[in-house]
């Protein structure tokens, strides 16, 4: 058991640093071409919250709010490092998606077509997360980023919305069922390499999934 939560602890540490090259990279394309939208670093956060079971579901959005909380910190977008702005509305993230994704791939499970049954969940369930990262963001933003700085948040987010919201809903139905087919490989390396070196000891460790 020892060994489960210390390769998912290393695991999780992997992923965040992961989404944090990502985010930094995409506020890297945000300053010098003007393109700013999750177009990378959202889809691993959604595949992360939805490859394994529920009780994990809002790590990857959590994950990337801290992130973003960051980033924010280093380039003294003060507005926006707001926890309660970058961080509470990304905790939403990978739960809706991981609902939407359980509950398609109970309902098409019988479905013999491997793509609908296996990668479309996972690709609604992206859009799904996607559309509460939108929303609740926004919806943060008018709660807690009062002030004189409403006026230009409001004409940046109608920006937002209509050019780069589609953009990161087109990316995360494509990127992220392939994320969350990789993520699946990867842990059951791992299960299967524990197993057997848990049978020459004598022992049995549990699923990292369950």
């Amino acid at each position: 058991m020892r060994n489960d939560k210390a390769h998912f602890v290393a695991f999780v540490g992997v992923m965040f640093a992961l989404m944090f090259v990502l985010f930094m990279l995409e506020g890297a394309l945000s300053i010098t071409v003007g393109i700013s939208t999750c177009l990378l670093s959202l889809p691993v956060a959604i595949a992360l919250s939805i490859y394994g079971d529920w009780k994990k579901s809002f790590i990857g959005g959590t994950l990337l709010g801290v992130c973003s909380c960051i980033f924010c910190l280093i380039f003294g977008m003060v507005v926006y490092a707001n926890p309660l702005i970058c961080i509470l509305p990304r905790f939403f993230i990978g739960i809706t998606a991981y609902w939407i994704h359980y509950g398609l791939s109970k309902l098409l499970k019988n479905v013999r077509n491997k793509y609908v049954r296996e990668m479309l969940p996972a690709a609604i369930g992206a859009v799904v997360g996607t559309i509460t990262n939108t929303v609740l963001y926004i919806f943060a933003l008018n709660i807690f980023a009062g002030g004189d700085a409403m006026g230009a948040l409001t004409q940046l987010l109608g920006v937002v919305v209509a050019i780069y919201f589609p953009i990161e809903v087109v990316a995360s139905f494509i990127l992220v069922p392939m994320y969350v087919i990789a993520l699946k490989k990867v842990s059951g390396r791992y299960v299967e390499k524990q197993k057997k070196d848990n049978e020459k000891d004598g022992e049995v460790t549990p699923s990292i999934e369950g």
